[in-house]
Parts: structure tokens; sequence; C-alpha cells
């Protein structure tokens, strides 16, 4: 039997077992359905999109592909305020605005909804082949709407502990999420700290623990990286940075640049972009903010401060304060087109496994 061929590929109705990650500020219609096209599952991040464009590009995307693919939703807790938090973080950064000549601060607000009614009630009505979520699951009444509508559910895990939460919790699939990984931690359960394990440690405890199929994720770049996830006892693998230096991501010359000098700057996980643990490639903000999580606000109401002095400064060419998400394997990027990836990684990786077999 090819080691493509399996109960997770079988469920998703997809030929590889090659997920493309949701990145919510990348994976654009025309990258996730190449991956669908291509074999594997393509997949859209839809957290920040406004709830009446969800739909329309729902609809491209079933016109383009007859492949399954996968939507993601955030369920993060609701920010707290803390205005002790806020102004102490203002000041910290004041000094940027200045720079730029901005003369107002923006105040925090809340730049994307946790999945909710309105979310379920459209995502009932698209009834798509596969559904993700991302730091822990919706409410339990959201969750048997959406299995009565077998619906594939999958969420991710960054310890056994939450792996074992999702399983009780009635989900179909689990991402194993290594602290390789790129964008936000997936972690709702564990402390950050506790979810700091690398994926090759991760993967097997989460397959020996549970009995659903599990996702390796984080630092997977090429095939060597999938077939030692398959030999841990993966199912299939997200993998999120290697798509970034795709032509059909959207992604911006600045982090474009940023990827292929990933192997200098080196990147580092930071809570000052958005509020919450997610790594990225090293700019001035992460650095400067190094050592400073206690004063930065909740996610998600920091981006609506720093997006603008972000994209102010990107307009002059400069990424200081840009979310350059990126895991830990970026420089093995290649600048191919998806299809061509999502051929390469199977080719890859059914040469590694043939050379162990034999």
């Amino acid at each position: 039997m090819k080691w493509y061929k399996n109960n997770l590929t079988k469920a998703l109705n997809i030929k590889y077992p090659i997920i493309q990650a949701p990145m919510a500020s990348a994976a654009s219609i025309e990258l996730a359905t190449s991956v669908s096209n291509a074999g594997g599952l393509g997949s859209l991040g839809l957290s920040y999109y406004k709830l009446e464009n969800i739909l329309p590009d729902y609809q491209k995307v079933l016109s383009k592909t007859n492949g399954s693919f996968n939507l993601n939703f955030m369920t993060h807790k609701e920010p707290r305020s803390n205005e002790s938090k806020n102004k102490k973080f203002k000041e910290s950064i004041k000094k940027y605005f200045e720079e730029y000549n901005i003369n107002k601060i923006p105040n925090f607000s809340s730049t994307c909804d946790s999945f909710n009614e309105n979310h379920l009630e459209l995502l009932l009505q698209m009834s798509p082949k596969v559904v993700s979520f991302h730091f822990g699951l919706p409410k339990r009444s959201f969750l048997k709407k959406i299995k009565e509508q077998n619906i594939y559910i999958i969420s991710s895990a960054t310890t056994v502990e939450e792996a074992i939460i999702l399983e009780k919790s009635g989900v179909d699939a689990i991402i194993a999420q290594g602290y390789e990984a790129g964008g936000h931690r997936g972690t709702f359960a564990s402390s950050y700290k506790q979810g700091e394990i690398g994926l090759f440690s991760l993967l097997p405890q989460v397959v020996e623990a549970t009995s659903l199929p599990v996702i390796a994720a984080g630092g997977i770049a090429n095939g060597n990286g999938i077939a030692a996830a398959i030999m841990l006892g993966a199912k299939g693998v997200q993998i999120g940075t290697a798509f970034l230096s795709c032509p059909e991501a959207s992604v911006n010359s600045l982090w474009k640049n940023a990827l292929d000098n990933a192997s200098i700057r080196g990147t580092r996980i930071t809570r000052s972009l958005t509020g919450r643990p997610a790594r990225g490639i090293i700019n001035r903000l992460i650095k400067d903010m190094e050592n400073k999580n206690n004063i930065v606000p909740d996610f998600p109401t920091v981006g609506s401060v720093i997006k603008p002095l972000a994209n102010y400064a990107a307009s002059k060419g400069d990424d200081s304060f840009l979310s350059l998400w990126a895991g830990q394997s970026a420089p093995m990027n290649r600048n191919i087109s998806s299809k061509k990836l999502v051929e390469l990684l199977v080719k890859e990786t059914t040469n590694v496994l043939k050379m162990y077999k034999n």
C-alpha cells in the first residue's frame, strides 16, 4: 500500500495527506485551490474576514476545484480590558510613531471575532468537507451541530494534554503543532511554556495517547520531514511556511524578501505583533519587545495599534513592524509553484520511504 493512502486521505477525499496551513494573512483563494487541485488539502483562514465576504470566497474556491478544502476559524477567548497594560504598551511604541511622524496612536480594538453563532450559521449553510479550529474548540452546542452535519473537524494541540481534550471533545483528527511552527501557537489548555515541545518529541506522544489520526505540523519543508513524521505515526502533515514562497500565496515583497533571507535573520516567538505567541522572522519590533510580554495587551487587540504603523513603515520599504510569520525551516523554502511543490514533496517522500524500506 502506498504511504499516502490511509484513513485520513480516505476521510478527507484527498490523494495526498498534505494539508496547506490556513495562514489567515497569506492563504489566498489561488493557493487553496492550487493545493487541492494538486491532490492535497487547500485551506482558507477566515478569522480576519468580514462575515459578508466569507460565502463569496468559499464559492470562488468551489468553482475552481473539485477537491476537498478546509475552512479555518479561531476560537480565542474575548480580550480583557487592561488600561494599565494598554498605557504601558503605547508608551513603549510611541517612539516608532514619532519616528514616522504619525500623530496619533490608535485606540485598542478587536481585529477579529472568535467563532460565533453567525459563523456557525454560515458554516452549516456552506457545509464544507472540512473545518479546522485554532486555539481550541467552539462551545459544545456548536460542535454538536457541526458533527450532525458530518463536517470533518480538525484542531491543533501543542501538548499531549490538549490532544486528549480534543479527542474527548469529539474532533475527527488532531494537529500536533511543534514548537518549530510559524505563526500563532495553538495552545489553549496548557501554559505556553508547557507547549514549547519540538514536533518529533510531541508527535509520537500524541499518537500513543490518542486513537485519532494525527497530523504533524511544524518545521516540515521537504520529503525527509514528511517521511520522518509518517514513520513516527502521523497520518498526514500540515505545511505552512514552505507554501509562503509559492507565487499563489498572498505575500508582499518585504515578507518574501525576509523569507529569502531567513537563514540570516532567524525566527523567534513573540507576543508583540498580535498579543499571542507567534513565530515570525526577526525584525526590529520583535527585538525591541524581547522580555516585555508583561506589557502586551490581549489578542486580538494589539494588531489594531501595530498594523497602521506596520503598513506605513512598509510603504517606505521598512519591515520593522510587519508580521513576517515563518517557521524554523524557512531557509529550506523553494521558489516554485504550489502545484510543483506538492508534486515534489510527494516524490521526495516516496523516495525516502523506499530507501528505508529497502
